[in-house]
């Protein structure tokens, strides 16, 4: 398997290939980008190419059938090191850093033991040219594993490559940030997300790969994260209730308030706004191509949904591009701690007063 396994990120490949190719691939490098868009491939398939037994790494393509491309995809390979936020964990340890025992949980009798990865780096490869270290979870590293990596960073063993995998730059250390060559990354396409859904063989058929696909947000892993809540139901049936917004407001309000409630703490409460606001923005953007006269894409429920709505709509482009803002601006309220109930109410009932006006926002409170 070489870089065609990996969709949507063509210009990133193309810049590894010329840095690799010139012989002035930089140690420390900082992936960027949404969960589930595909940083962790990326990073595997470097190492790949790095790696490859068949392929010289100036070409950067790796074959993915020799025993070191096997030995990255099984994470077998004695030359690359992988650190991930363990389970139940709320940060990286500075153990799986630095190296140390701890006990994973306060019922373990017996102490983890981590060689930690500053030191795994600075020992000669065994069977490559470099040593690699993927750290996922970038977002989770506190303080005190900062500080310790900080030495590596700055004096890098001569060949080691260094990959941090975190979501934003505003979720990283200053001194993390300034010492890597930052690699952002897009969300896919929704055709790309469907391809990977259908290709991974992680749905039943291709409409249901194109309703999670429409759903995403440009992300497989948000996708399979909807497939497995059977979040898909809660989706079709704001679907079904959303066109009727202007006669009956407060069924919206209702229904969008009981699917955000059941978020047991804030942080999954406002995931569930954020969820709604996907499914009522991917609506509002097929209604937009519809008034622009460009071609729908998306499966039967959202295309059902935009086309009665289109069917009462009065406004134009300028009213759909009003309600889109309208419900960005509640994903960004709340992230505030705003009360559940009043935030929902406001946002149905300014929407609502868009359709019908034709375009006159309402000043949020």
């Amino acid at each position: 398997m070489s870089w065609s396994d990996v969709l949507g990120h063509d210009v990133q490949i193309d810049r590894f290939k010329k840095v690799v190719s010139n012989g002035r691939l930089p140690s420390t490098f900082l992936f960027v980008g949404p969960d589930g868009i595909g940083k962790h491939l990326f990073a595997r398939k470097l190492t790949q190419a790095l790696f490859c037994d068949v392929n010289p790494e100036q070409v950067c393509e790796p074959c993915g059938n020799c025993p070191s491309c096997q030995q990255v995809i099984s994470d077998t390979h004695p030359d690359l090191h992988y650190v991930e936020l363990l389970t139940g964990k709320t940060e990286i340890l500075t153990a799986q850093i630095v190296g140390g025992s701890v006990k994973l949980t306060s019922t373990d009798k017996k102490e983890e033991v981590f060689p930690g990865v500053c030191y795994e780096l600075n020992l000669k490869p065994i069977s490559s040219r470099r040593k690699v270290v993927i750290i996922n979870d970038a977002d989770f590293l506190n303080e005190t594993s900062t500080s310790n990596l900080l030495k590596t960073l700055e004096e890098p063993p001569p060949g080691a490559v260094l990959i941090l995998i975190g979501t934003s730059l505003s979720h990283q250390l200053d001194t993390i940030v300034s010492r890597s060559q930052v690699v952002s990354f897009n969300p896919l396409e929704s055709s790309q997300v469907k391809q990977v859904l259908l290709q991974q063989n992680l749905v039943l058929h291709e409409n249901q790969a194109l309703e999670l696909a429409m759903t995403s947000n440009g992300s497989v892993g948000f996708a399979v994260k909807l497939l497995q809540g059977n979040l898909l139901d809660v989706r079709r049936e704001i679907l079904q209730v959303f066109p009727g917004l202007p006669d009956q407001p407060e069924v919206v309000s209702d229904l969008i308030q009981k699917y955000v409630n059941l978020g047991g703490d804030r942080q999954e409460k406002y995931e569930h706004v954020e969820f709604i606001s996907s499914i009522l923005v991917s609506c509002f953007h097929q209604i937009a191509l519809t008034l622009s006269g460009r071609e729908n894409y998306g499966d039967s429920a959202l295309l059902e949904a935009a086309d009665r709505i289109h069917n009462r709509w009065t406004g134009d482009v300028e009213t759909v591009l009003a309600c889109i803002d309208r419900t960005t601006d509640t994903s960004a309220h709340a992230r505030a701690n705003v009360n559940v109930k009043t935030l929902v109410e406001a946002w149905v009932d300014d929407l609502s007063q868009i359709w019908l006006t034709g375009g006159f926002q309402l000043t949020t409170p």
